[in-house]
C-alpha cells in the first residue's frame, strides 16, 4: 500500500476508545477527523490520546470536507442507517457498530446503497473472532453442522444505566432493549453456527424497569434455522449478578459449550489459562474491536469480503425483529 488509509470517527461517545485505539496503533491508517454533535466530547478525545485533528459537529459537513477512504459509526442506533447512507454514497468504506440498523425497511435500503455503491461496510460482530466461536465452528464444520443451540446472556442495566443518553430505552432510538443492544452478539453467534433463519417464535416483557424504558430488559424465544436445526435463547437485563453469558451447541458426535470465556468439549475444558485453543495445528487470534478493524483495512487494501459483511449481518438483526413482533406467534424471517 503506498498511502495510509484516511480515516475519520463519528461518534465520540462511550465505545469510541475501542475504535480510537486500534486506529492510533494501525501503521496502515491516518485518522483525520473526529465528528460529535457535542464538540466538548470530541475535543476530549483529542486532549485523551494526544490528537490534533479537525472536530465536527456535522457528519454531513465533515464527509463533505475530508478525502476519506472509511469512516467509523459509533452513534446511537438510530443514526446507523442514514450515517451508512451518506458515506456509501460517497464511495467511504464504512465499519460500523452493531446493531447495523433497527428496521428491516432500513436492512433493505443498506444492502441496496451497499450494492451501487463502490465502498464496503464491515458490522462490529467483534465476538466472531473469539477463540471459542472460531473453536466452535471448527467442530460443528467437521461434523457436518450443528443439530441444535441453546445462547443465554444474564445482565444488569438498572435506571442509572438508561439516564447516561436519552436516546436508550426507547423504541424509536434505540429500537429495541436486551435483546438489540447486548443479546445481538449471542444471537449473531448462533446465527453462524446454525446458519440461515426461516423463523423466531418468543415473548419478551419488561420486568423491572415500567416507566423507566418502553423496550424490553427480557426476552425467550426459538429460532427455527434451514435444514431443520432450531435454537433457544433467553436474554435479560434484570440479572443482579455478575454479567455472564453462555452458549451450547449439540451436533452428531459433540456438545460444546462456551461459558463466559471458556470453552468445554464434552463437558472437558480444552482451552488453556490465556483461553487460547490448541487444536488442529492453527493458531488461535487475538479477540475484540482491534482484530477486526484490522482485517477491516486489510479487505479494503486486497479488495477482498468485508470480515463481518452486511450481508451476513442481517440476519441477527431480522432475528431480532422478529421476535419483537412474535408475541409467541411463530414469525416467517
Amino acid at each position: 500500500m503506498k498511502n495510509k488509509f484516511k480515516v475519520a470517527l463519528i461518534g465520540c461517545g462511550v465505545i469510541s476508545d475501542n475504535h480510537l485505539i486500534p486506529l492510533i496503533s494501525n501503521p496502515s491508517v491516518e485518522l483525520v477527523g473526529l465528528c460529535d454533535i457535542n464538540r466538548e466530547r470530541a475535543e476530549q478525545k483529542l486532549i485523551k490520546h494526544g490528537l490534533s485533528i479537525p472536530v465536527y459537529t456535522d457528519y454531513i459537513e465533515m464527509l463533505d470536507s475530508l478525502e476519506l477512504d472509511s469512516v467509523h459509526i459509533a452513534t446511537p442506533h438510530y443514526l446507523h442507517c442514514e450515517m451508512t447512507l451518506e458515506a456509501l454514497k460517497r464511495n467511504v468504506n464504512v465499519f460500523l457498530e452493531k446493531p447495523m440498523c433497527i428496521s428491516e425497511d432500513e436492512i433493505e435500503k443498506m444492502l441496496a446503497a451497499e450494492r451501487q455503491s463502490l465502498a464496503k461496510v464491515c458490522v462490529c460482530f467483534q465476538n466472531r473472532l473469539n477463540p471459542s466461536t472460531i473453536f466452535a465452528k471448527q467442530i460443528c464444520e467437521k461434523d457436518g453442522g450443528a443439530i441444535s443451540a441453546y445462547g443465554s446472556l444474564f445482565w444488569n442495566r438498572d435506571d442509572a444505566y438508561y439516564a447516561q443518553d436519552a436516546w436508550r430505552g426507547k423504541i424509536k432510538t434505540e429500537g429495541g432493549g436486551v435483546m438489540i443492544n447486548q443479546a445481538i452478539h449471542t444471537i449473531d453467534l448462533l446465527h453462524i453456527i446454525m446458519g440461515k433463519p426461516i423463523s423466531v417464535t418468543a415473548t419478551k416483557s419488561n420486568h423491572t424497569l415500567k416507566g423507566i424504558i418502553d423496550v424490553e430488559d427480557s426476552c425467550e424465544g426459538l429460532i427455527l434455522f434451514e435444514g431443520g436445526g432450531q435454537a433457544n435463547f433467553y436474554a435479560t437485563n434484570s440479572y443482579r449478578g455478575l454479567d455472564n453469558n453462555y452458549v451450547y451447541i449439540v451436533t452428531k458426535n459433540h456438545k460444546i459449550e462456551i461459558r463466559r470465556d471458556h470453552i468445554y468439549l464434552d463437558d472437558v475444558r480444552i482451552d488453556d489459562e490465556n483461553g487460547e485453543i490448541p487444536l488442529m495445528g492453527k493458531a488461535v487470534y487475538g479477540i475484540g474491536h482491534r482484530e477486526l478493524i484490522n482485517r477491516f483495512y486489510e479487505a479494503i487494501e486486497n479488495r477482498s469480503e468485508m470480515p463481518v459483511s452486511l450481508e451476513s449481518a442481517q440476519w441477527a438483526v431480522r432475528i431480532i425483529l422478529a421476535a419483537y413482533k412474535s408475541n409467541d406467534t411463530p414469525i416467517k424471517i
